[in-house]
């Protein structure tokens, strides 16, 4: 019977998450919000899988604590409590919902644009005093104004949509994506400066990275209009506090909202509390019932996937983008780097990876594949978000190449494993069906199912090694499925791929080294 797969949710997230959790076969719940100290530890050990939101530092002591420990899920979009680069050293797979807010932060953008631009938090809080200001409250429309946005992405994009719907004229700038996007939502394509020139409502919608920490500082503050409009609902620390503070008093920003805070929550004495015409929220872009609905459902949904095997999941530290389609030629590399560990004479100190007819796009994530097939045969915990990581740390060269052009057949995948005394070649290659086939080892053009188990035999091209071979498998009751044969010229070298129904004893392949014709012989398990 299977072993029962245990789940760790330390944080509240919706009802219709615990649900599939709940009601997974090979899952067990273990939902206790709030657990801290030495009792999270210890429930972290006898665990699989972590859900986690914000609550929860995922520290090296945490991970470290983890010996179970495979999958991390972070129920939203941030990741400042999770230390990727200690779980990337474990080998576990940290998974976030980057989609699950993208409609509640888009929306929550334009609440609070609209909100500032008619005052509506002052407004309000002049009626609850009992007074009423009329004139006090004057507003700015969105009509025939220039919104900036500065990050062209999934929530950028619905944002222009929004933006043309009041007839605002939309600009933005992202230098990572490409003309047709822009093109698609009818929106102008600009350089940066030219957008703080020209914009009068500027909103950030970026990721928090070493390029655009500070990006919008005092310099970039002095090249915006005079008035302008400035929003930040993505990540705190893109806009420099102090200066956005010192713009909005100086009257170069005429009002701004925030959401998103360098440290949060922000201190009594942060710039921005004390500064004029600004809106703050308490970072809640992704605080809708739909959204924590959809972040919980897709973390759950995603978790159990991992634990099952998935790496076609919303993984942050795979080094790699996780495509379904692509699955067959996953396997079929993880299972040339196999073979190739289990032939090859020596420690492997070089590999490389050669593909023919096979999209450019699947060449890292098919390198990645053939290393951890080559790697799990000596080494435990070996996966797909650490493999290149202890390949080097063994001292394994990489290399990877791709070519348009078939070779032979209609896609080939070489893997190459050398050690200082020994190199391995190996291609295979998927048919019409879909089914893999190994076509070559080394020198020898020879074909079979890369799967089960399988020996590898070097000898004489003379008359009597298959029949002796036969023979004594059939001593030892060890039944032949296919018997392959290769040779590379009469009377020289010949190979012989044999899959077998079960695994052969040592003494049965000592007796088989014994042959004076036979001059290799490795026991292969795929």
């Amino acid at each position: 019977m299977a072993e029962r797969l245990r789940v760790l949710v330390t944080d509240t997230i919706a009802d219709s998450g615990l649900d599939i959790l709940r009601s997974a076969g090979d899952v067990d719940l273990d939902y206790r919000p709030g657990l801290k100290d030495e009792a999270l530890l210890q429930a972290v050990a006898q665990s699989d899988a972590l859900i986690t939101r914000s609550g929860t530092a995922v520290t090296p002591e945490l991970v470290n604590a983890g010996s179970r420990l495979r999958i991390i899920g972070r129920a939203g979009v941030g990741l400042d409590n999770v230390d990727v680069d200690a779980c990337t050293a474990r080998g576990i797979l940290v998974i976030n919902a980057p989609t699950a807010n993208i409609m509640s932060a888009t929306e929550h953008t334009m609440a609070m644009l609209l909100a500032l631009c008619r005052n509506i938090p002052e407004a309000h809080a002049s009626v609850k005093r009992g007074e009423w200001t009329r004139s006090k409250f004057m507003g700015t429309e969105l009509e025939k104004k220039t919104l900036g946005i500065i990050g062209f992405g999934r929530i950028g994009t619905r944002l222009s949509r929004r933006a043309r719907g009041f007839d605002m004229h939309v600009i933005a700038y992202d230098p990572y994506v490409a003309d047709g996007v822009f093109q698609q939502h009818s929106v102008e394509r600009v350089q940066l400066d030219e957008l703080l020139a020209r914009a009068d409502v500027i909103t950030v919608h970026t990721p928090l990275t070493d390029e655009t920490r500070g990006m919008l500082g005092p310099a970039e503050i002095a090249k915006m209009k005079q008035g302008v409009i400035t929003l930040n609902i993505a990540r705190g620390g893109i806009y420099d506090e102090q200066a956005l503070a010192d713009g909005l008093n100086s009257g170069k920003i005429a009002g701004a909202a925030v959401d998103v805070y360098t440290d949060e929550p922000p201190g009594a004495e942060h710039p921005l509390l004390k500064a004029k015409n600004i809106v703050l929220s308490p970072h809640i872009g992704a605080n809708t019932i739909e959204a924590q609905d959809r972040v919980a459902v897709e973390t759950s949904r995603m978790v159990i996937d991992a634990l099952r095997g998935s790496i076609f999941v919303s993984a942050v530290n795979l080094p790699f983008e996780g495509d379904a389609e692509a699955a067959p030629f996953i396997s079929l590399a993880e299972r040339l780097g196999s073979f190739a560990a289990q032939v090859i004479n020596g420690p492997v100190s070089r590999a490389e990876i050669e593909l023919y007819g096979v999209e450019e796009r699947l060449q890292k994530i098919l390198s990645i594949a053939a290393l951890k097939g080559l790697l799990s045969s000596h080494v435990g915990n070996v996966n797909f978000v650490n493999a290149e990581q202890i390949a080097q740390q063994r001292g394994i060269g990489i290399a990877s190449s791709s070519n348009p052009n078939p070779r032979d057949y209609a896609n080939l995948i070489t893997f190459r494993a050398s050690s200082q005394r020994d190199e391995v070649c190996v291609s295979g290659t998927l048919f019409s069906e879909r089914s893999q086939r190994v076509v070559s080892v080394n020198s020898f053009r020879v074909e079979f199912k890369p799967e089960g188990h399988l020996l590898y035999i070097i000898n004489k091209d003379v008359p009597g090694v298959v029949g002796k071979v036969g023979t004594l498998l059939g001593d030892f009751e060890i039944n032949i499925a296919e018997y392959n044969l290769a040779r590379t010229a009469t009377g020289g070298k010949a190979m012989g791929i044999v899959t077998i129904d079960s695994a052969m004893r040592p003494d049965a392949v000592a007796a088989l080294r014994l042959h004076p014709a036979v001059e290799e012989v490795k026991l292969v398990h795929l």
